[in-house]
């Protein structure tokens, strides 16, 4: 009977794994001593929720800004050097040491900075890295202009950017173009939601801090006169008048623009029409018009290739009656440039003439002078 007590008391303790003791506060203490970042944080666990008090943490956060100090000496950082730092970071202590926070901050974003240009880009690590922290508007930056021209990121730009730019220090985020044009867009998307008549600037103002807009400001004044596309110039315009930062000038200078570039139909259509029955009014607002528009190249005319014949017909009668000089003008550049009379360093800056110059009523128009020595320009 007791031979058969001892083979079960045998057969308990061989099948019982051997649990090593926990380390205390005094190993800790040792560790820290010798600087054993990986065993200490391997075990500084260890010690009992109820002991984790001041000397714990004093030695947590001591080990943790000496590893994370020593890790970034190193010319590459590691998957696993990063993970490690991830690991420990969750820790309650960690996550409020402002100390470490910027170091895992550094070494996060060196790590990602390398091996996003890997063969198979560390799209996970990328995500888990802003997931478990997305407060810290600078590191938001970085991660945008890390990622802005990566063709298979999974973020887009603006996860970041949401939050860089609702930061206080803003502004020296919103000297960069790849920002501006990220904000253009978001504004863009945002506008088309709204309509013309929607509160946009609250839109504005909850997308962006104020400090950042002044620099946009000034990137959208340059996007009216010289927009890549005229739906840009636009949305340009639209975002300065909700700020109310537009002026009679400026609003002359768009709504005569936005008539040439073969608008559809609608409220802004009729808020052009009736600026330019204004114009009509007054030589000096023309003439300030005219001032701006003859710096741009090439002169806006896509109306004049539109496939809407009522509409093309409709407002270029009321160009002829209410602002005749643009017409004439840009008649005069054609032929100055068919002719060979003036340079053009880039180009025909009328690229629609000859739709406006073959069209029945290009005599009215223009005059028929013009019309005939075109012909003769481009019979040569």
């Amino acid at each position: 009977m007791i031979r058969f007590g001892l083979f079960y008391t045998l057969l308990f303790c061989l099948n019982t794994p051997i649990v090593w003791a926990s380390y205390t506060l005094a190993d800790l203490e040792v560790l820290t001593q010798e600087g054993n970042y990986q065993e200490f944080f391997s075990h500084a666990l260890d010690v009992r929720p109820s002991e984790r008090q001041e000397p714990w943490k004093g030695m947590v956060s001591k080990m943790a800004d000496a590893y994370g100090r020593q890790i970034l000496t190193y010319a590459e950082i590691t998957k696993s050097q990063f993970n490690k730092i991830e690991t420990i970071y969750s820790w309650p202590s960690l996550k409020i040491d402002d100390v470490f926070k910027v170091h895992r901050q550094e070494i996060g974003l060196r790590y990602l900075k390398s091996c996003l240009k890997q063969t198979e880009p560390c799209w996970n690590d990328l995500n888990r890295f802003w997931e478990t922290d997305k407060t810290d508007p600078d590191v938001a930056f970085k991660l945008a202009e890390m990622t802005v021209n990566s063709p298979e990121k999974p973020n887009s730009t603006w996860t970041f950017l949401d939050v860089a730019l609702k930061s206080p220090i803003s502004e020296f985020y919103c000297k960069k173009d790849f920002v501006l044009e990220a904000l253009l867009s978001k504004l863009e998307i945002d506008y088309i939601r709204l309509g013309t008549k929607g509160e946009l600037l609250k839109k504005i103002d909850g997308t962006v801090h104020p400090d950042c807009l002044i620099s946009f400001n000034k990137w959208l004044l340059k996007k009216i006169t010289q927009p890549d596309k005229s739906s840009e110039r636009e949305l340009a315009y639209q975002i300065l008048e909700a700020q109310g930062k537009t002026n009679s000038g400026m609003s002359d200078f768009f709504y005569t623009v936005y008539l040439l570039e073969n608008p559809s139909q609608g409220q802004l259509f009729n808020y052009a029409w009736n600026r330019l029955s204004e114009l009509s009014k007054s030589v000096e607002r023309r003439d300030e018009v005219m001032n701006k528009i003859k710096i741009l190249d090439p002169l806006p005319d896509e109306l004049f290739s539109s496939l809407d014949e009522a509409k093309k017909r409709a407002i270029l009668a009321h160009f002829q009656k209410k602002f005749p000089e643009y017409l004439y003008f840009y008649a005069n550049q054609c032929l100055l440039f068919y002719g060979g009379k003036a340079a053009f360093p880039q180009g025909n800056p009328t690229i629609k003439c000859q739709n406006l110059m073959e069209s029945d009523n290009a005599a009215t128009l223009v005059g028929k002078e013009k019309v005939e020595r075109f012909r003769q320009v481009r019979s040569i």
